[in-house]
């Protein structure tokens, strides 16, 4: 039986390691700089960066993408706005609810009158928008506010009038 360190092999392997490891100091000639990962402060992170700019014909709705044309609009909410919220959707919101809001295992889907947690008014729309939904009845994980993006109030207000228009597309 061999020992690394002991019997007769032990002064040999322990010059064997040393001079590998001789390598390996801090600031040794060919060596490495000493990377810290416990001791050092952990860098900032921003919890709701700002959404991607986006790129016409480059986004998750990209191309693809037609854009609605909403009927039955509630007062104060205008075609406009669902274009524009119709963009914004593509950035932040498409990768749980899915393009052209068909839902995924993460998020319910948003093109059809099946709503979960709310009626599908559009007042409501914008509020869970705002304050997320941090107990989903049938989903997995939690949507935080904004969705996890840094969406102000105007772009709330057009992400909610084109979920709105999505689930209305058939009228009423």
């Amino acid at each position: 039986m061999a020992y690394v360190f002991g019997g007769r092999r032990g002064p040999a392997a322990l010059l064997l390691a040393m001079a590998l490891l001789a390598g390996c100091k801090p600031g040794a000639e060919g060596g490495y700089d000493r990377v810290s990962w416990r001791g050092d402060p952990a860098a900032p992170v921003n919890a709701f960066p700002d959404p991607p700019e986006v790129v016409p014909g480059s986004s998750a709705i990209g191309a693809k993408a037609t854009p609605i044309v909403a009927k039955n609009l509630p007062a104060g909410v205008t075609q406009a706005m669902v274009d524009a919220g119709q963009t914004s959707f593509g950035t932040v919101c498409a990768s749980c609810h899915g393009q052209n809001g068909t839902g995924s295992p993460a998020a319910p889907t948003l093109n059809d009158m099946a709503w979960i947690n709310i009626t599908g008014q559009y007042p409501e729309i914008v509020n869970i928008i705002n304050v997320g939904v941090p107990n989903p009845k049938e989903h997995p994980a939690p949507m935080p506010p904004k969705g996890g993006g840094n969406f102000n109030d105007a772009q709330v207000r057009e992400l909610a009038a084109y979920v709105y228009a999505l689930s209305h597309q058939g009228g009423a």
